[in-house]
C-alpha cells in the first residue's frame, strides 16, 4: 500500500498579497507544517506538490533561505520525501531550461524537494523508491501547458523516466498504477471567461491518477467514468479574497494507492486555516467594482448625451461627471480611454 499528501500551489512569498491581513508567509509556513504532521500521522511516504513552490523565479535570497530552513527542520524531523514539479512561477517565462538558475532550481539542488522531472539514480538512492508500489511521475509546465501541442503531458512515456532510472521496467510495467502530477489548469467544466484551460474529460492518459496544480479555486476528487482519479485539492494557501477564496475550504488530499485497481482519495480540511473573514480583505476588490460600475454607467451616460452634437466630448465628459459627481479618477480614465481610442482611428487625441 502507498499513501501520499497531496497539496496545491505554495506560492512561497515574503511580501503580503494586497488581500491578506495576516502575514502570508507565516500563515503558509504554518499550514505547511501541518501537511508534515498529517502525513506523519496517516503513515504517508511523500508529500506531492504540483508546482509553484515560489511565487516568482526572481524571489530573494533571504525568502529562499527561509523556505529553506524550514524544510531542512522538517526533513530531519519527519523524515518524509516531497515530491514536485515546477510551475509557471517557478519558471522565468516557462523556459525548463532555465531551472537550474532559479530558487525551485536551488532547493533541488539541495534535496530539499524532489522534481519529478530530474531525478537521476543517484538520487534517487536517497528516496524510498523501493517502497513505492505505485509509479510516480510529473511533468512541470511549459508554454505548450493547456494546449493541443502539450496534450502529451498527460500521457506517462519512457521519456517521463530518467534512463538511469533503476525501476524503469518495474514502474512502467501494468502490475503497477501510475500517478502522473501535471501544472495544468484542468477543469471540471469550461470557464465562463477566455484562459488556456484543459478540461477534464478531455485529457487522454495511460496514467491512473492524475494531480494537478495551478488551479487555485481546486476541484477536489474527480473520478472519471473510465476509472481514472483527478486530484487537486486547491491551493494550499489563498491570495487574494474572491469569492471562491472566501468560500473554500482549505484542504488537502489523502491519496491511498492498494493496487493497480484499488485507489481512492480524500479530502482533509487543515485545522491551522483560519476563517476567511479573520485573514482576508474585499475591501480592494470592492473598490476595484464600484470603479468598474462607474466607468460603466458613466460611458452609458455618455453615449446617451452623444446626441448633442454641439458639445465636444470633452465638454461631455465634464458636464456628466459635474451633473452624476463623478469620481475624478473614473472621470480622468474615461478621458484616457477616449484619447487612446481617437488615437487608434487616426483622429489625433484631442
Amino acid at each position: 500500500m502507498d499513501k501520499f499528501i497531496v497539496t496545491g500551489d505554495l506560492h512561497f512569498r515574503s511580501e503580503n498579497p494586497r488581500s491578506r491581513k495576516d502575514n502570508y508567509r507565516d500563515a503558509l509556513l504554518v499550514k505547511l507544517y501541518e501537511v508534515f504532521l498529517i502525513a506523519q500521522e496517516r503513515r504517508a511516504k511523500a508529500i506531492i506538490i504540483p508546482g509553484d513552490i515560489f511565487d516568482s523565479s526572481n524571489v530573494s535570497l533571504p525568502t529562499i533561505i527561509k523556505l529553506a530552513s524550514f524544510l531542512d527542520d522538517c526533513k530531519a524531523k519527519f523524515a518524509i520525501d516531497v515530491l514536485v514539479i515546477s510551475g509557471n512561477h517557478d519558471l522565468p517565462a516557462g523556459n525548463k531550461g532555465a531551472i537550474s538558475r532559479t530558487p525551485f532550481g536551488l532547493l533541488t539542488e539541495l534535496e530539499y524537494i524532489h522534481d519529478l522531472e530530474r531525478l537521476d539514480a543517484s538520487r534517487l538512492m536517497l528516496l524510498p523508491t523501493d517502497m513505492f508500489e505505485s509509479s510516480v511521475t510529473g511533468c512541470g509546465f511549459d508554454y505548450q501547458t493547456d494546449t493541443p501541442d502539450g496534450a502529451d503531458q498527460y500521457m506517462v512515456t519512457q521519456s517521463s523516466f530518467p534512463e538511469s532510472y533503476p525501476r524503469i521496467h518495474a514502474l512502467s510495467s501494468e502490475d503497477h498504477p501510475r500517478i502522473h502530477v501535471v501544472h495544468s489548469m484542468l477543469l471540471a467544466a469550461a470557464p465562463s471567461f477566455p484562459m488556456r484551460h484543459t478540461l477534464i474529460d478531455d485529457v487522454e492518459t495511460n496514467a491512473d491518477i492524475i494531480i494537478s496544480g495551478h488551479y487555485h479555486d481546486g476541484f477536489g476528487i474527480i473520478r472519471r467514468k473510465d476509472g481514472k482519479l483527478f486530484i487537486n485539492p486547491g491551493a494550499l494557501c489563498r491570495l487574494s479574497a474572491s469569492q471562491a477564496e472566501m468560500s473554500r475550504t482549505v484542504q488537502v488530499a489523502l491519496l491511498t494507492v492498494n493496487s493497480k485497481t484499488d485507489f481512492h482519495a480524500e479530502l482533509i480540511p487543515l485545522q491551522s486555516a483560519r476563517p476567511a473573514e479573520e485573514v482576508l480583505d474585499r475591501e480592494a476588490i470592492v473598490e476595484k467594482k464600484e470603479h468598474e460600475n462607474w466607468l460603466e454607467s458613466f460611458f452609458d451616460s455618455l453615449q446617451q448625451e452623444g446626441e448633442e452634437k454641439f458639445l465636444e466630448v470633452r465638454e461631455i465628459i465634464e458636464k456628466i461627471a459635474t451633473l452624476e459627481n463623478v469620481p475624478s479618477g473614473v472621470k480622468l480614465e474615461a478621458l484616457l480611454r477616449i484619447g487612446e481610442a481617437r488615437e487608434k482611428l487616426g483622429r489625433g487625441a484631442g
